[in-house]
């Protein structure tokens, strides 16, 4: 598994270069945003580690910029106004990220849950298609479909969908998410959840503040619910 590791922080860098290594990880380094670009189409990582702060180009634009060009795996790392940062990184297509300062073990279980999920991407059939109601997910494309019209999902959002349309009426907690689509059990992170949430509501329902489909269970966490079960509750 290769890594890409930018950080302005050279210390940083080495101490996650040498301990990586250290677990068999082949790491690739950058030291301002320009770079973390370069390197990112040169060497084509299966994951990116990507500090907020960095000169030139911050983080945020790197983050928006490869997520315009592939399904790039993003973890970032926050420190400055955690939660602001998170959302904002969220937003602009990154996977998960970790606050410092964090310690080696959360961020080997985060990279290992990034290896499960590709493990598991990979094993999914080509005929791999969900229908619930008006939605179609294509887990093999990451395309998910309305009433025929086709939107673009990044492999999070598809494996979210397929967890709940796979559970339709079943409620599912923050913490059984976090564990089924990120891929770890330290805890379920309920910002991250619902970030991700919000981004499938604006591609998936007819208006994304009046959820039909994706509904909240307050305290609880999320169900899918079929069209059907829509017009029984009209």
């Amino acid at each position: 598994m290769k890594i890409l590791v930018a950080d302005d922080d050279r210390d940083m860098v080495d101490l996650l270069t040498y301990w990586l290594r250290g677990y068999g990880y082949d790491i690739v380094r950058a030291f301002d945003g320009e770079q973390a670009i370069a390197r990112w189409r040169e060497d084509k990582p299966d994951l990116v580690i990507l500090d907020i702060e960095m000169p030139k180009v911050d983080g945020f634009e790197v983050c928006r910029r490869m997520s315009a060009e592939s399904n790039s795996s993003v973890l970032v790392l926050t420190c400055r106004d955690p939660e602001a940062d998170e959302v904002r990184a969220l937003d602009l297509g990154a996977d998960d990220y970790l606050r410092k300062p964090f310690s080696p073990r959360q961020l080997l279980a985060r990279i290992r849950a990034v290896t499960r999920r590709a493990n598991a991407t990979a094993h999914v059939s080509s005929t791999s298609v969900v229908t619930v109601g008006p939605v179609t997910l294509d887990s093999m494309r990451h395309e998910a479909t309305r009433n025929g019209s086709k939107v673009r999902l990044t492999p999070i959002e598809s494996r979210l969908l397929h967890l709940l349309l796979t559970h339709t009426g079943q409620v599912l907690t923050t913490d059984v998410i976090v564990e089924r689509v990120w891929g770890y059990d330290d805890g379920g992170d309920t910002g991250l959840v619902k970030t991700h949430i919000r981004h499938l509501r604006q591609k998936i329902e007819p208006e994304a503040n009046v959820p039909r489909y994706i509904v909240t269970v307050p305290g609880v966490g999320y169900t899918f619910m079929s069209q059907s079960a829509n017009e029984a509750h009209a």
